[in-house]
């Protein structure tokens, strides 16, 4: 069996990197991928986007089974994918240090 929800199983390639549980996590991941390989996972998941999103909205947030955590991660990683893509057109912000000092220490719990 899967890591993901029946139907999402073409996104399984992405779980071991882009599934990570914090917000500070994912950034990391954005900023230490390579820019191809963001385009990868951004292309492959945003034509089922809206999809994805209306099976984890089926759920409470903390009532979701293991499957969908790992789809709502994924879209989670999907948004930090977003901003390399869409406003950067590299993993990290043009010309700012990494690593960084920001820390995000506390959020929305389980997926801060």
């Amino acid at each position: 069996m899967g890591r993901l929800p029946s139907g999402f199983e073409e996104f399984e390639e992405f779980v071991d990197y882009w599934g990570v549980d914090t917000s500070d996590a994912r950034w990391t991941r954005r900023a230490a991928a390579g820019y191809d390989e963001i385009l990868r996972f951004y292309d492959a998941l945003t034509p089922r986007m809206e999809e994805a999103t209306a099976y984890v909205e089926r759920y409470p947030l903390h009532e979701m089974p293991a499957d969908a955590a790992c789809l709502f991660r994924l879209l989670l990683a999907l948004m930090q994918a977003a901003i390399a893509v869409e406003l950067h057109q590299a993993s990290r912000v043009p010309h700012s240090p990494f690593p960084h000092a920001l820390k995000i220490g506390a959020g929305q719990q389980p997926y801060s």
